[in-house]
């Protein structure tokens, strides 16, 4: 293994033993990343409450090119307070986490995909979600992916535009388009995805309970 320093996003996190985390990484240098934290959960004073998704952290990894690489320790965190400010917030963050970690392959630099994630959870921290910002981070997703479906109809030109701008909430979208785009995205997105996304079942309430 070699020790390496990175910035990365926690996709998600595993619990391992009695004390010990399992935790999903997206790095900038390295992609997606599953590490090992020794004594995660019963030494607050190795971690603290840093290890949590969507916490993006400084981090020191011994990585391993197979299995599980090993987190050594955190030099510093931002923890987005404002992501658990409203169910809203929490809950499309996420998602755009889990999202990540089902598309993504292991160990495989996406270094335009990461900013975007980082942009996701930044605007969160400051403001309200709403459904074109989730349709915003899921087409340009795609595209980064290679996966983006055809956007030729006319009621698909916020879709469209989404992937013109680098800033989430400059696309507006009309009852109809939101719609449309909902259709086609979510088509796409099943299709790529080999297992239910739990983190939508909780954004799918969270928006019909604000209806």
């Amino acid at each position: 293994m070699q020790t390496e320093q990175c910035q990365a996003i926690i996709l998600s996190t595993l619990d391992y033993g009695e004390s010990d985390r399992i935790i999903s990484l997206f790095s900038l240098e390295q992609g997606r990343i599953r590490a090992f934290a020794k004594a995660a959960r019963a030494s607050r004073k190795r971690f603290g409450g840093m290890l949590e998704p969507g916490n993006r952290l400084e981090l020191t990894l011994q990585v391993k090119d197979q299995g599980l690489s090993r987190l050594e320790r955190v030099e510093s965190a931002v923890c987005h307070p404002g992501l658990r400010d409203s169910l809203e917030n929490l809950a499309l963050a996420l998602y755009g986490c889990e999202l990540v970690e089902a598309l993504t392959p292991e160990g495989h630099a996406l270094p335009r995909l990461y900013r975007l994630l980082v942009a996701l959870l930044e605007h969160l921290d400051s403001g309200e979600a709403t459904q074109a910002d989730r349709r915003f981070f899921e087409i340009n997703l795609l595209n980064i992916l290679g996966y983006r479906p055809p956007l030729e109809k006319s009621g698909l030109r916020p879709l469209h535009n989404c992937l013109l701008t680098g800033t989430f909430g400059l696309v507006s979208f009309s009852e109809a388009e939101m719609a449309a785009a909902a259709q086609v995205v979510d088509r796409s997105i099943s299709s790529h995805t080999t297992r239910p996304l739990h983190s939508l079942a909780f954004l799918q309430d969270v928006t019909e309970t604000r209806k």
